[in-house]
């Protein structure tokens, strides 16, 4: 396709219009519940509706727009106002403004935003679109933390903190995220902020990712009683107890295998191989039902460039059955970890989100603008991975951003009459 050609579909086309169809179609009853969230406010004092609220912050983050004062001044046109009044099916002569959405976000009710993150997987798995890429009926999981911002003061009073040796304290915000894997797509399922509620003394232990994990996963196993998963996470969740977490909720697992821990996982493997490796492909092994404190797994590696300088390890255990069939497939699942970092958390700190930037100091509305970002994100990837237009123009994320932001700013398509008659197409 030359340039011309690019610029007549480009011009015939509105990715605000296709944005609606795709969560019309997959998740229809998404907008309507942002209606349904708790309203805090004075009634008397209220101007906008919360769910012309919810959609502005949602259409500017799916805009790229990370800062709230920038999204009032982009947002301020007559053709944003027409398709955001379309969008809600409200009458509006003018758009919230940004502190009036962070008045909101104060006291927004989160665990209402967890409802909303469960209903857009939940809409997900029952569409079938994504069984292709479960492994023995279970949908791959990824766990791992971030930190989003520090200080050198204590943000609200709950944030995890380190001394420096010189003395200094530096204050983090970190979260949990649960990610769900599937082909190239890595999709928010839950959320766990990992913070401190009231450290009194420096002998009171701070929180940490492995309690949050299991704050999490008790809530993932109600949400999703039923649903089989393949749970995968780096070196710190290959320990006992949660291995007895998956073992209790029949979950698979995959996690990383370092050779300074679990010595005795890798000295039984390493002296296994050294007697039979249990494949026969070249420069993977493995070794099958090892004891480990009550518990029978698997240990195995695969070496990248063996015997050459930029040889690289990937070492694993897990319960599944691995054999000389899987084990290629298996390696690979366990490689599929890097997602939540690469496609996850680095598109969200430096490619379109900036989760790193605090849009409020205001511990509830932060948590809030996080958990719009996840809902964001999975719209974004639904459209940059599945839509026929974007794979054919071949835009990087900042052209569909801008592409985005100049449909909604220049154009007022009929969103009233949209075909939802097409289909998401996922590259493996």
């Amino acid at each position: 396709m030359n340039r011309e050609q690019k610029r007549n579909l480009r011009k015939d086309k509105t990715l605000v219009k296709e944005l609606f169809k795709i969560i019309q179609k997959y998740f229809p009853d998404f907008l309507d519940k942002f209606a349904n969230l708790t309203d805090k406010r004075n009634s008397s004092y209220i101007k906008y509706s919360m769910k012309v609220i919810c959609v502005t912050r949602l259409l500017g983050l799916l805009c790229g727009i990370t800062e709230m004062v920038t999204l009032s001044d982009k947002f301020n046109v007559q053709n944003t106002i027409n398709n955001i009044s379309s969008m809600c099916k409200e009458k509006l002569n003018e758009i919230p403004y940004w502190e009036t959405i962070q008045d909101v976000f104060m006291n927004l009710n989160i665990n209402e935003l967890r409802q909303l993150q469960k209903y857009i997987v939940k809409s997900l798995i029952r569409s079938k679109m994504f069984d292709k890429y479960k492994f023995d009926g279970a949908f791959q999981l990824i766990f791992d933390g971030t930190g989003l911002s520090h200080h050198d003061y204590n943000l609200n009073d709950n944030c995890l903190s380190r001394k420096s040796k010189d003395g200094n304290i530096t204050y983090y915000k970190y979260v949990l995220e649960c990610k769900l894997c599937v082909g190239s797509l890595v999709i928010s399922l839950d959320t766990e902020f990992i913070e401190n509620e009231e450290i009194n003394n420096e002998k009171q232990k701070q929180d940490c990712e492995t309690n949050a994990f299991k704050r999490m996963v008790k809530r993932i196993k109600k949400t999703y009683p039923k649903q089989k998963f393949l749970i995968t996470g780096d070196a710190l969740y290959a320990t006992s107890p949660i291995i007895s977490i998956c073992k209790k909720y029949h979950w698979l697992y995959i996690f990383n295998l370092k050779p300074d821990r679990l010595k005795y996982i890798n000295e039984c493997f390493e002296g296994n191989i050294s007697l039979e490796n249990e494949t026969i492909h070249k420069h993977y092994y493995l070794s099958t039902n090892i004891e480990y404190k009550n518990h029978i797994l698997s240990a195995f590696k695969y070496i990248e460039n063996e015997g050459y300088e930029s040889q690289k390890n990937f070492r694993y255990i897990s319960n599944i059955l691995v054999n000389n069939n899987n084990i290629k497939e298996v390696v690979s699942l366990g490689r599929k970890r890097w997602k939540i970092e690469n496609e996850g958390f680095y598109t969200q700190k430096h490619r379109t989100f900036c989760i790193t930037h605090m849009c409020s100091r205001n511990d509830n509305a932060l948590k809030c603008h996080y958990f719009f970002i996840q809902f964001a994100h999975t719209f974004r990837q639904l459209l940059e991975k599945g839509h026929s237009i974007v794979k054919e123009l071949k835009l990087k994320l900042k052209e569909v951003s801008a592409f985005i932001l100049e449909s909604l700013t220049s154009k007022s398509p009929n969103l009233m009459e949209i075909n939802l008659n097409f289909q998401l197409r996922f590259d493996d």
